[in-house]
């Protein structure tokens, strides 16, 4: 995750996960000899006065710690969107935010705190939605987005090991209490679903935390294979993007399905809202339509089977 002279950027929001991320790496900063090292922090507006506190416990404690801090506040009220939730939104502002001050502090590396518990929940929560190989992969410990790598170095420890840590050695931490309320879906994994299933299994969160790894190495192999593929086939020409048939139906399913998916983006369309019956719409097309067939797909792009081609486009 880390090398010799890395600037690392990281993300606390005064939770007991980054505080305890922040106390790590600032006692390996010497032994892993990296470079600039700085927090940033970023109040989403939700929480009033209490992410305010938040951000205050954030900036404090980088003092003491003689670390760099950098801190934006925004209002995601004013910013609700018809097509993401507000966890989705927060997400999304976040990262921006996160890549923003990357920019700022020259860093390359930018570590967030994400743990097993993390990693189980967002697993169960794919699961009980519907996801594809893509998403059952969960949460990647390393990410490459650019000249930028995302690192997730508590990945392997369970939040309940980080709290007693803290507790043992009376290193504060700030407590958010939208964590504890059953509005949002993930609070009921958390507090309902998994309690409930370690009943018959104890080390449920480690074990759906191993299958996402064996899911991440399958996916990773498909993925390669599909980047080598998409290069000969894919085009994009004037407001169409398209394969040709023959390229395209000699490939695996899994390959299929990835490539597919990437036209889709490439089009403008929602890769997010793909269905399993559009994944099924999309191979009857391949294998049995007629010239003049097609299907429409999530964000008002439609697929349509020529002589010879695939052809996406927005409608």
């Amino acid at each position: 995750m880390l090398k010799s002279g890395d600037a690392v950027l990281v993300a606390v929001s005064g939770g007991p996960d980054s505080v305890f991320l922040l106390h790590a790496l600032q006692s390996l900063r010497s032994k892993l000899k990296l470079g600039r090292f700085s927090v940033c922090n970023l109040d989403h507006g939700l929480r009033g006065d209490e992410s305010k506190e938040d951000s205050r416990f954030a900036k404090n404690m980088c003092g003491d710690l003689g670390v760099e801090f950098l801190h934006k506040t925004v209002d995601l009220r004013t910013k609700r969107s018809n097509k993401l939730s507000t966890e989705e939104l927060a997400r999304e502002t976040r990262y921006k935010f996160f890549k923003d001050a990357a920019t700022k502090t020259g860093a390359s590396v930018i570590a967030t705190g994400h743990t097993l518990d993390d990693q189980a929940e967002t697993i169960l929560m794919r699961l009980v939605k519907g996801s594809s190989l893509r998403g059952m992969a969960g949460i990647a410990p390393v990410r490459e987005e650019g000249l930028i790598r995302f690192i997730r170095p508590l990945i392997e420890l369970e939040k309940d090991e980080i709290i007693r840590y803290l507790d043992a050695r009376d290193i504060s931490y700030r407590t958010d209490r939208t964590n504890l309320e059953p509005i949002y879906f993930r609070n009921v994994v958390r507090r309902e679903i998994i309690p409930f299933l370690e009943r018959y299994n104890p080390r449920l969160k480690r074990v759906l935390s191993n299958l996402s790894e064996h899911l991440r190495e399958d996916f990773e192999f498909i993925d390669r294979e599909k980047s080598r593929a998409s290069e000969r086939m894919t085009d994009t020409s004037g407001t169409k993007t398209g394969v040709e048939l023959k390229d395209i139906i000699q490939q695996p399913k899994a390959i299929q399905k990835e490539i597919l998916r990437d036209l889709l983006d490439r089009a403008g369309g929602e890769v997010k809202s793909l269905s399993f019956r559009h994944w099924k719409e999309m191979e009857a097309l391949i294998k049995h339509k007629d010239k003049g067939s097609s299907v429409d797909l999530p964000g008002g792009v439609r697929i349509t089977r020529t002589a010879r081609t695939l052809e996406l486009y927005l409608i």
